[in-house]
Formats: C-alpha cells, structure tokens, sequence
C-alpha cells in the first residue's frame, strides 16, 4: 500500500517542486529558456551516452541490465520508449515542460487567470494523449503534463507556501488537508509512458493534495529543510546515477535477504550510503555537467 501511494505522488511531485522555484519578477524567457537548454539537455547527453557504452560493457561481461542491451536501443528516446537509463526521460519532458511553461507566460503576458486555463488545456491534451494511442516523440507528451503541474508549483508557493512559514498550526492543517485530498483522488500512473488512470480533473487534485502535503511536513522541522535541501541541491546526480547503483545493491540484496520490507529498508541505507560517496566525487570530478555550483 505504501508502494502505491509512493508511486502515485513522487514523479509529480518534483514537476511541482520545480514550478515551486520559479520567480517570475524581472523574467527574461528566452534567456530562461538557453539556460534550460544547457542544465537540462546537456546532461541528459552526456548521460545518454555514457549509459548506452556502460550498458553495452556490462551486457558483454555478463551482468544483466534492467532493460536488455540492443544496438537500436539507442533511438528509443526519439520514439519516448525505455531505454537503458531509464530515469534520463525526465530531463527530457523536464526541459518541455519548462519550454511549454515559458510559452504560456508569453502569451498570457503573466495574467494568472489566463496562464491556469492555458495550462490546464495543454495538460488535458497531454494526458488524453495515451488514451488516442498517440506518442509524441522525445518525451514531449508527458512534457504537456508537466505544465500544468510547473504552474500549480508556482501558484502554491505565491498563495500558500509564503503563508505557512512561521505558521506551525497552520501547516499541521495543511499536512492533513493535503493527505485527505491526495488520499481521496489518487490515481493509477506512468508519466514516462504518458499513461494515467481515472478524470485529468482528479488527477490535478491528487498531485496538489500530495505536493502540498508533502511541502508542508518539510516546513514543520529546520533540520527536514536543510535535509531536503542537499538531496534537492544534488538531485540531478542521484537521477543519473541512481540505476547503476540500485540496480545491483537490489539484485545482491534480493539473493541474501528475502524477507520485502527488510530487502527494501536495506537496500535503501545502502544507496543513501553509496551517494554520499558519489555525491562529492561527481562535485569534483565533472560538476559542470551536473549543474553543481561550488
């Protein structure tokens, strides 16, 4: 059940997230949108290839990969299908959902009454996508998705994050609010196959009672934050990398423990441990790829 409701809230979650982080005072979009290009897209290359020459050589020595290794595999980004990196796919709808989203406020010249209609429409046609049996090349369909839930993340923070800091009462109601909306109108999903469950409608209402619950627990402790905020600050990292490190530690962990939850609290302090080492030495190495400022 826990599984479940992880599932249905964390891949939206961080589409909210980062609509929570956007600022539109003085915004310049199409200078916005070169930088995207750059955090976004270049380490998706970088990654893409460096995931498609590891998958060959792991596949060459035996040790079996989550998605079996083919030559042709290469393009199935251009065709939104799994491929050996799978988790990659988010920067891609990531980087359109972002592009969509500037779109928007281009055209809404910033009128919020305008950019939540223009939003909701581009979502509904990305949703009702997969249901037409239509795909969209390069990930763009979850892409259309993901605007919506870039502006919730946008309103959220102006009219209900400012208002909960300090506001200890207040958040604790927000928390259990939050909890009764996203247990109420959770949805079966797969965003990286653009493919959902149930209304678009009680879709949207899931994903803003997840986020906001979520949000709120992270503002009732200082300690949270700041835990929050590194793996937020290193996140890009641990999307790239976290298949070649879970991947294993789960397939070694499956063979000796296999008892689930112990399996899965196990192979979870392993992976936290494995990224505090990963973490700085790709600050080190290469942090220009990552998008990781010193």
């Amino acid at each position: 059940m826990l599984n479940n409701f992880i599932v249905s809230i964390y891949v939206p979650l961080f589409f909210v997230l980062s609509g929570y982080l956007i600022k539109l005072e003085f915004l310049d979009i199409k200078k916005e949108i070169c930088k995207k290009t750059i955090s976004l897209l270049r380490p998706f290359a970088v990654m893409y290839l460096f995931s498609f020459v590891s998958s060959f050589f792991l596949n060459v020595v035996g040790f079996g990969v989550k998605h079996e290794f083919m030559w042709d595999n290469i393009f199935n980004v251009v065709y939104s299908k799994t491929f050996f990196n799978g988790p990659l796919w988010f920067l891609l709808s990531l980087y359109w959902g972002f592009v969509i989203f500037y779109a928007i406020i281009w055209i809404s010249r910033s009128k919020e009454m305008i950019m939540a209609l223009l939003s909701l429409v581009v979502g509904c046609v990305g949703f009702y996508l997969h249901k037409l049996d239509i795909t969209l090349p390069f990930f763009i369909g979850p892409g259309l998705v993901a605007s919506p839930l870039l502006v919730c993340g946008y309103f959220t923070r102006k009219y209900i994050g400012n208002f909960l800091i300090g506001n200890r009462c207040l958040t604790v109601v927000t928390v259990l609010v939050g909890f009764a909306i996203f247990a109420t109108f959770r949805t079966g999903m797969s965003m990286q196959n653009n493919s959902y469950g149930g209304f678009y409608l009680l879709f949207l209402l899931s994903v803003f009672g997840g986020s906001i619950m979520v949000l709120s627990v992270s503002m009732l402790t200082e300690r949270w934050l700041s835990f929050v905020g590194y793996w937020g600050k290193y996140s890009l990292v641990v999307l790239c990398f976290h298949n070649f490190v879970l991947i294993p530690i789960a397939k070694i962990a499956g063979v000796i423990i296999h008892q689930p939850i112990m399996w899965a609290l196990c192979t979870f302090c392993i992976i936290y441990a494995a990224f505090l080492v990963v973490i700085p030495f790709i600050s080190k190495t290469c942090p220009l790829f990552f998008n990781i400022k010193k």
